[in-house]
Protein backbone atom coordinates (compact mmCIF):
# COMPACT_ATOMS: atom_id res chain seq x y z
CA UNK A 1 0.00 0.00 0.00
CA UNK A 2 1.12 3.57 -0.68
CA UNK A 3 0.71 4.56 2.99
CA UNK A 4 3.19 1.93 4.19
CA UNK A 5 6.12 3.25 2.17
CA UNK A 6 5.35 6.44 0.25
CA UNK A 7 8.94 6.73 -1.04
CA UNK A 8 8.47 3.75 -3.32
CA UNK A 9 5.89 5.71 -5.32
CA UNK A 10 8.26 8.59 -6.07
CA UNK A 11 9.88 7.32 -9.28
CA UNK A 12 6.80 5.56 -10.74
CA UNK A 13 4.59 8.58 -10.05
CA UNK A 14 6.90 11.12 -11.69
CA UNK A 15 7.51 8.82 -14.67
CA UNK A 16 3.80 8.11 -14.97
CA UNK A 17 2.90 11.81 -15.04
CA UNK A 18 5.46 12.55 -17.76
CA UNK A 19 4.37 9.54 -19.85
CA UNK A 20 0.65 10.27 -19.42
CA UNK A 21 1.18 13.89 -20.46
CA UNK A 22 3.28 12.81 -23.44
CA UNK A 23 0.66 10.30 -24.57
CA UNK A 24 -2.09 12.90 -24.30
CA UNK A 25 0.02 15.33 -26.33
CA UNK A 26 0.63 12.81 -29.13
CA UNK A 27 -3.02 11.78 -29.23
CA UNK A 28 -4.08 15.42 -29.28
CA UNK A 29 -2.22 15.89 -32.54
CA UNK A 30 -3.60 12.73 -34.11
CA UNK A 31 -6.67 12.47 -36.34
CA UNK A 32 -9.87 12.24 -34.33
CA UNK A 33 -12.42 12.36 -37.14
CA UNK A 34 -12.05 11.23 -40.75
CA UNK A 35 -14.67 12.57 -43.15
CA UNK A 36 -15.13 11.20 -46.64
CA UNK A 37 -16.77 13.24 -49.40
CA UNK A 38 -17.95 11.43 -52.53
CA UNK A 39 -20.29 11.95 -55.46
CA UNK A 40 -21.13 8.28 -55.79
CA UNK A 41 -19.00 7.93 -58.92
CA UNK A 42 -15.60 7.40 -57.33
CA UNK A 43 -14.62 11.06 -57.07
CA UNK A 44 -14.28 12.78 -53.74
CA UNK A 45 -11.92 13.76 -50.95
CA UNK A 46 -10.95 12.88 -47.39
CA UNK A 47 -10.94 15.51 -44.65
CA UNK A 48 -9.05 14.72 -41.45
CA UNK A 49 -9.79 16.60 -38.23
CA UNK A 50 -7.15 16.38 -35.48
CA UNK A 51 -7.53 16.80 -31.76
CA UNK A 52 -5.80 20.17 -32.02
CA UNK A 53 -8.46 21.26 -34.53
CA UNK A 54 -11.21 20.23 -32.13
CA UNK A 55 -9.63 21.77 -29.02
CA UNK A 56 -6.17 23.33 -28.80
CA UNK A 57 -6.39 22.87 -25.02
CA UNK A 58 -5.69 19.14 -25.33
CA UNK A 59 -2.01 19.34 -26.40
CA UNK A 60 -1.52 22.56 -24.42
CA UNK A 61 -2.63 21.03 -21.13
CA UNK A 62 -0.63 17.91 -21.93
CA UNK A 63 2.53 20.03 -22.13
CA UNK A 64 1.66 21.59 -18.75
CA UNK A 65 1.38 18.11 -17.23
CA UNK A 66 4.75 17.00 -18.61
CA UNK A 67 6.42 20.16 -17.30
CA UNK A 68 4.77 19.71 -13.90
CA UNK A 69 5.98 16.11 -13.73
CA UNK A 70 9.55 17.27 -14.29
CA UNK A 71 8.96 20.02 -11.75
CA UNK A 72 8.31 17.40 -9.07
CA UNK A 73 11.91 16.25 -9.48
CA UNK A 74 13.34 19.73 -9.01
CA UNK A 75 11.13 20.79 -6.10
CA UNK A 76 10.34 19.62 -2.60
CA UNK A 77 8.15 20.10 0.43
CA UNK A 78 4.91 22.02 0.18
CA UNK A 79 5.73 23.23 -3.35
CA UNK A 80 5.31 19.66 -4.56
CA UNK A 81 1.77 19.71 -3.24
CA UNK A 82 1.12 22.82 -5.32
CA UNK A 83 2.49 21.04 -8.40
CA UNK A 84 0.28 18.04 -7.63
CA UNK A 85 -2.78 20.29 -7.53
CA UNK A 86 -1.68 21.79 -10.86
CA UNK A 87 -1.42 18.32 -12.41
CA UNK A 88 -4.91 17.42 -11.19
CA UNK A 89 -6.42 20.69 -12.44
CA UNK A 90 -4.74 20.41 -15.86
CA UNK A 91 -5.83 16.79 -16.16
CA UNK A 92 -9.46 17.58 -15.36
CA UNK A 93 -9.35 20.37 -17.92
CA UNK A 94 -7.88 17.94 -20.43
CA UNK A 95 -10.67 15.43 -19.90
CA UNK A 96 -13.25 18.18 -20.43
CA UNK A 97 -11.44 19.33 -23.57
CA UNK A 98 -11.51 15.83 -25.06
CA UNK A 99 -15.29 15.79 -24.66
CA UNK A 100 -15.68 18.80 -26.97
CA UNK A 101 -18.16 18.06 -29.77
CA UNK A 102 -16.12 18.02 -33.00
CA UNK A 103 -19.12 18.35 -35.31
CA UNK A 104 -18.85 22.10 -35.77
CA UNK A 105 -15.16 21.86 -36.65
CA UNK A 106 -15.81 18.95 -39.02
CA UNK A 107 -18.64 20.79 -40.79
CA UNK A 108 -16.46 23.87 -41.29
CA UNK A 109 -13.61 21.75 -42.71
CA UNK A 110 -16.00 19.93 -45.07
CA UNK A 111 -17.46 23.16 -46.42
CA UNK A 112 -13.98 24.47 -47.14
CA UNK A 113 -13.10 21.36 -49.14
CA UNK A 114 -13.04 21.75 -52.91
CA UNK A 115 -14.92 18.46 -53.20
CA UNK A 116 -17.90 19.74 -51.27
CA UNK A 117 -20.97 20.68 -53.24
CA UNK A 118 -24.55 19.82 -53.97
CA UNK A 119 -25.22 16.10 -54.16
CA UNK A 120 -21.96 15.13 -52.42
CA UNK A 121 -22.26 12.34 -49.88
CA UNK A 122 -20.57 13.08 -46.55
CA UNK A 123 -19.72 10.38 -44.02
CA UNK A 124 -17.61 10.72 -40.89
CA UNK A 125 -15.83 8.20 -38.68
CA UNK A 126 -14.72 9.13 -35.16
CA UNK A 127 -11.54 7.39 -34.00
CA UNK A 128 -10.53 6.34 -30.48
CA UNK A 129 -8.15 9.28 -30.04
CA UNK A 130 -10.46 11.39 -27.84
CA UNK A 131 -11.18 8.48 -25.49
CA UNK A 132 -7.55 7.44 -25.23
CA UNK A 133 -6.48 11.02 -24.55
CA UNK A 134 -9.16 11.30 -21.87
CA UNK A 135 -7.84 8.09 -20.29
CA UNK A 136 -4.30 9.51 -20.25
CA UNK A 137 -5.57 12.64 -18.51
CA UNK A 138 -7.41 10.53 -15.93
CA UNK A 139 -4.21 8.62 -15.16
CA UNK A 140 -2.32 11.89 -14.80
CA UNK A 141 -5.00 13.19 -12.40
CA UNK A 142 -4.70 10.11 -10.18
CA UNK A 143 -0.92 10.42 -10.12
CA UNK A 144 -1.28 14.12 -9.31
CA UNK A 145 -3.29 13.14 -6.24
CA UNK A 146 -0.39 10.93 -5.14
CA UNK A 147 1.91 13.93 -5.42
CA UNK A 148 -0.46 15.98 -3.27
CA UNK A 149 -0.65 13.22 -0.67
CA UNK A 150 2.94 11.97 -0.50
CA UNK A 151 5.10 14.46 -2.43
CA UNK A 152 6.36 16.29 0.66
CA UNK A 153 7.82 13.04 2.05
CA UNK A 154 9.74 12.14 -1.10
CA UNK A 155 13.51 12.77 -1.37
CA UNK A 156 14.80 15.84 -3.16
CA UNK A 157 17.65 16.34 -5.62
CA UNK A 158 19.41 18.90 -3.41
CA UNK A 159 21.04 16.25 -1.21
CA UNK A 160 22.92 14.87 -4.23
CA UNK A 161 24.65 18.19 -4.80
CA UNK A 162 25.52 18.88 -1.18
CA UNK A 163 29.08 20.19 -0.82
CA UNK A 164 31.63 17.73 0.60
CA UNK A 165 32.34 20.07 3.51
CA UNK A 166 28.72 19.77 4.62
CA UNK A 167 28.92 15.99 4.94
CA UNK A 168 29.81 14.31 8.21
CA UNK A 169 33.15 12.49 8.03
CA UNK A 170 33.34 9.40 10.18
CA UNK A 171 36.72 8.43 11.68
CA UNK A 172 38.35 5.47 10.02
CA UNK A 173 39.78 2.39 11.72
CA UNK A 174 43.29 3.84 12.05
CA UNK A 175 41.94 6.80 14.01
CA UNK A 176 40.22 4.49 16.47
CA UNK A 177 43.34 2.40 17.03
CA UNK A 178 45.47 5.51 17.52
CA UNK A 179 42.97 6.81 20.07
CA UNK A 180 43.09 3.57 22.03
CA UNK A 181 46.91 3.60 21.98
CA UNK A 182 46.83 7.14 23.38
CA UNK A 183 44.60 6.00 26.25
CA UNK A 184 41.41 7.58 24.88
CA UNK A 185 37.97 5.98 24.82
CA UNK A 186 36.64 6.02 21.20
CA UNK A 187 33.09 5.61 22.49
CA UNK A 188 33.34 8.79 24.56
CA UNK A 189 32.19 11.84 22.52
CA UNK A 190 34.55 14.06 24.50
CA UNK A 191 37.54 12.00 23.34
CA UNK A 192 37.51 12.85 19.65
CA UNK A 193 40.44 11.20 17.81
CA UNK A 194 40.34 13.95 15.19
CA UNK A 195 41.26 16.48 17.86
CA UNK A 196 44.53 14.68 18.51
CA UNK A 197 45.20 14.37 14.80
CA UNK A 198 44.67 18.12 14.32
CA UNK A 199 46.95 18.88 17.27
CA UNK A 200 49.63 16.61 15.90
CA UNK A 201 49.51 18.49 12.62
CA UNK A 202 50.32 21.73 14.36
CA UNK A 203 46.76 23.02 14.44
CA UNK A 204 44.94 23.99 17.62
CA UNK A 205 43.03 21.20 19.31
CA UNK A 206 39.30 21.82 19.68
Amino acid sequence: MAGSNPRRWYGPTVLGIVVAGGVAFVLGRRTWVTTTLGDGQGAGAVVETTGTDVSALVPGLAVVIVAAGLGVLASGGWFRRVIGVLVVAASVGGVVATRTDPQGVVDAAVQESVAFGEGVDVSSVTHAGPWLAAAAFVVAALLGLLVVRFGAAWPTMSSRYESPSARVVEPDGSDLWKAMDAGLDPTDPSDDPSDDRDAGDGGPAR
